[in-house]
């Protein structure tokens, strides 16, 4: 795969190195080994003024008075190495010290072969001391060494033969041996010289090896954008920074698989290093662009808020959809965004700093997830529809235990009234009997109080807990039918069923246990199931769907219009109901200036030729009732009819007209008699 500008420009930098000027160590390497030189040196100095002490032999000609002053000179260069001297630069500080050392070794040389009387052995002490001056690795010390050697073995040659070369009795010729130690000292300065060149040489070599690693290590191979180690080094520096608002946006490209499945994976990366092109492009100085990974893309904006967010998120949107061509195909490419803001403020330490990092980017992407659900665009993202937060993993906790008491998830009825038109025997429309009712569950939390279907339904969709949850309903239901039934009422109970039941291998036999435990007909039981649900396996949807058939429970597309908005899948799916979405409903008959008759008239008949019942929900005006009957509707359910309430709270009346078939008005008034058993609805549709 190709290297983006990004790696050429960096692999290129690390190949040439630090640079042939840079100083040869790191200012902490350097001071490492001069403690080291420096240590060893005046270990050096204190054995050689110790050497008259320890009874070792010296010189008749060297008096205790030249050794004294010999060795505080030596000390002198200590203590100058040992100086910081901080009003030099670095470069002057590090050569004061390096020189001070040099003299000091080779000066300590230089009396250790006095005090052994010249002898040739005694002169390997300047060959020993070599390799110290040589951690510099540093010019200057060697020739300051090199004329150390040649000048005091020519000037105390000349004075006191004996204490330089052993095997000379007089002056004769002690520059000529001064010029020869000279040149064997330089070549073994060489030698040192080519040897720290070496290492040099080797650690430039290491640094570039580092470099390219370090940036394999934080940036995208395919795309050459950082990645998210990358963005998270970005982020933390942002973050540490001059307190200042900033977002964060996690974008993610909607389709991207089709086009690996269709056209191969070489052509998928090819389309992202394009898109990240793109995008690259569109951000330019605004932020920094990362590749997370996949087809999942981040952008840090400083100085960002929300709205500011979406808006270049929407910029991105647009450009992308602007169209990519990949192996000569024009590829329709849109993306969904989510965004996370941070608003300024200082962190106590590093550690807070990463993990508002972390947090960050996981609240942008659970945004991103939630506007790729709502079909693309940007969001922001919003606690509410968090189902991965802290406190809704907490009412994820409370709510496995809810199901495990049994105790306080309570069940409210909804009436389902027939539409049929031989119930019509009046002029007024709405008279009208009962079929069936509707289960909606409440959480009668225990410190929370009453919480809504919407503050912990969304938790279960895709938790283990759903299919515990659903068996639960349809117990609790069935409980209330066989109470009615055992008074005399035959009212059918709808329950919501979630699309996790349908692969559970006992989902079937446990509601068959519960209607037979109970000693109920099938039919007292109808399953709705979403569209999605449906959708998502339909091969064993309809595998399950069928089972319940011929058992005698009956199913519903609950929400229909909502999902995929077709009847043309239902053919393979033996559905016995399909319940038309309220904002199909709504305003039916000029009620508010809403409704589509055509299109409720084209659902209703198409469902009749497949042999199933319509159930129209949401209705709330007279009108609305009188125009669905109009256009062969089945079954109505809303506000006008009963809103969701205990068993205990269903009108007596209209709980009659199943039992007795008596027609009930809203507002609580029986009308005539019709003959013949309470029927159609769900007490009778089964196909």
């Amino acid at each position: 795969m190709a290297d983006g500008p990004i790696m050429t420009s960096v692999r290129g930098r690390a190949a040439r190195g630090p640079g042939r000027h840079a100083p040869a160590l790191p200012d902490a390497v350097w001071e490492h080994r001069h403690r080291w030189v420096t240590t060893f040196l005046a270990v050096f100095v204190l054995a050689l003024g110790l050497w008259p002490a320890l009874g070792m032999p010296v010189p008749g000609m060297l008096s205790p008075l030249s050794i004294i002053l010999a060795v505080a000179a030596l000390a002198l260069m200590v203590l100058t190495a040992l100086y910081p001297w901080p009003r030099l630069p670095a470069p002057a500080m590090r050569a004061v010290r390096a020189v001070a050392c040099s003299v000091g070794c080779m000066g300590g040389a230089s009396l250790a072969v006095a005090l052994a009387g010249g002898v040739t052995e005694a002169h390997f002490a300047f060959f020993i001391l070599l390799p110290v001056v040589a951690l510099y690795e540093t010019v200057l010390p060697f020739l300051v060494a090199v004329v150390i050697v040649v000048v005091e073995h020519g000037v105390v040659g000349m004075l006191w033969p004996h204490l330089v070369f052993g095997h000379m009795h007089g002056p004769d010729g002690a520059w000529s041996m001064a010029a020869l130690h000279g040149v064997l000292f330089a070549v073994g300065c060489a030698g040192s010289l080519m040897a720290w060149t070496g290492a040099r040489a080797a650690r430039r070599h290491a640094n570039a090896v580092v470099a390219e690693l370090s940036h394999r290590a934080r940036h995208d191979e395919l795309t050459g954008l950082p990645n998210r180690t990358g963005l998270a080094q970005t982020l933390e520096s942002a973050l540490s920074g001059a307190p200042q608002d900033l977002a964060v946006v996690v974008v993610d490209l909607n389709r991207f698989k089709d086009v690996n499945d269709t056209l191969g994976h070489e052509a998928g990366d090819e389309l992202l290093r394009r898109v990240a092109r793109l995008l690259h492009g569109a951000v330019g100085e605004q932020g920094v662009l990362a590749r997370l990974g996949g087809d999942e893309f981040a952008i840090v904006l400083p100085g960002a808020d929300g709205p500011g967010a979406c808006a270049v998120a929407e910029h991105l949107r647009d450009r992308v959809r602007e169209g990519v061509v990949v192996a000569g195909v024009a590829v329709d490419v849109d993306l969904s965004a989510g965004v996370a803001v941070h608003r300024a403020g200082t962190f106590q330490n590093a550690t807070a700093v990463r993990a508002a990092c972390t947090e960050l980017l996981r609240l942008a992407d659970i945004a991103m997830y939630t506007a790729k659900r709502s079909g693309g665009g940007a969001l922001v993202y919003d606690v509410a529809t968090d189902h991965h937060s802290t406190a809704q993993l907490e009412l994820a906790r409370e709510l496995r235990t809810a199901i495990a008491r049994r105790e306080e998830l309570l069940v409210h009825y909804q009436p389902q009234v027939s539409l049929d038109a031989h119930d019509e025997q009046t002029d007024d429309q709405t008279s009208v009997r009962l079929v069936g009712v509707e289960a909606l569950v409440r959480w009668q939390h225990p410190t929370r109080g009453f919480l809504p279907p919407s503050s912990f339904i969304p938790l279960l969709h895709d938790s283990d807990l759903a299919h515990p949850f659903t068996a639960l309903m349809i117990e609790i239901a069935l409980d209330q039918a066989q109470q009615w039934f055992l008074s005399g009422h035959e009212v059918p109970v709808a329950v919501n069923a979630f699309p996790r039941c349908l692969v559970e291998p006992s989902f079937v036999a446990q509601v068959a246990q519960a209607l037979h435990s109970r000693g109920l007909a099938p039919h007292l039981l109808r399953l709705e199931i979403t569209e999605d649900a449906l959708m998502a396996d339909p091969e064993r949807a309809a595998a399950v769907v069928t089972e319940l058939r011929d058992m005698g429970v009956a199913t519903a597309v609950d929400d229909f219009g909502t999902g995929y908005s077709s009847l043309s899948y239902l053919r393979r799916l033996p559905v016995d109901e399909v319940k038309l979405d309220r904002s199909y409903v709504s305003g039916l008959g000029g009620v508010d200036g809403g409704g589509d008759e055509v299109l409720v008239a084209s659902i209703v008949h198409l469902a009749h030729a497949l042999g199933m019942h319509v159930v129209a929900e949401g209705v709330e005006h007279p009108e609305e009732v009188r125009v669905l009957r109009q256009l062969g509707c089945d079954t109505a359910q809303g506000y006008l009819f009963g809103k969701p309430a205990p068993a205990d709270q269903l009108a007596p009346e209209l709980l009659a007209t199943a039992r007795t078939s008596r027609r009930w008005q809203p507002g609580g008034q029986l009308t005539g008699e019709i003959s013949g058993p309470a029927s159609g609805g769900l007490g009778a549709s089964s196909g």
